[in-house]
């Protein structure tokens, strides 16, 4: 039946529909076995505050050994620190408190990743607005995506499908 079906379609048709398969296959879904999660702890010592995330996967393993990198507000291109989760998938920074706004945390191992905002204001780390963007203190979770890069080719494939499934319908309604 598949067969009878595919063979009455235009060569072109049967490559924007492979097309279409291929990309919604490609694209992200919802990790289940190892998403990872990222708790955090406030240190506030002598007025010099930092902040400890630990990274896990969703069976409680730490993820050990990420590369971690942090961007500052003011050049969210360039790196401000670096570093590697421990053998707890810790890792702990002080932020520059006389920068004010969202620094992200991209905390990422073979094919794992989190991506966290942490928002700081003249009076340091703002926990309460990093409870209002889904970032979970001590213990809770969130929902992370799987993602790899066939999730760019996957969109590709699907965009070129739509538009020629767009294209082939306009010469049929002009014919």
């Amino acid at each position: 039946m598949k067969q009878i079906l595919l063979h009455n379609f235009p060569f072109s048709k049967k490559v924007l529909m492979f097309a279409a398969v291929l990309g919604m296959a490609a694209l992200p879904t919802k990790a289940m076995a190892h998403q990872v999660q990222t708790n955090y702890f406030l240190n506030d010592q002598a007025n010099n505050e930092s902040i400890e995330f630990r990274t896990t996967f969703g069976n409680g393993e730490p993820l050990k050994g990420a590369k971690v990198t942090v961007y500052a507000p003011d050049q969210p291109l360039r790196a401000r620190a670096t570093g590697v989760t421990d053998s707890q998938g810790r890792f702990t920074f002080a932020p520059d408190e006389a920068i004010n706004g969202e620094w992200e945390v991209n905390i990422k191992r073979a094919g794992h990743q989190d991506i966290l905002t942490v928002p700081v204001t003249e009076e340091g780390i703002d926990l309460d607005l990093m409870a209002s963007n889904g970032v979970i203190d001590q213990g809770g979770s969130d929902i992370h995506y799987a993602s790899s890069p066939w999730v760019a080719v996957g969109s590709v494939a699907v965009a070129l499908a739509c538009i020629g499934f767009a294209r082939v319908g306009t010469k049929k309604s002009k014919a």
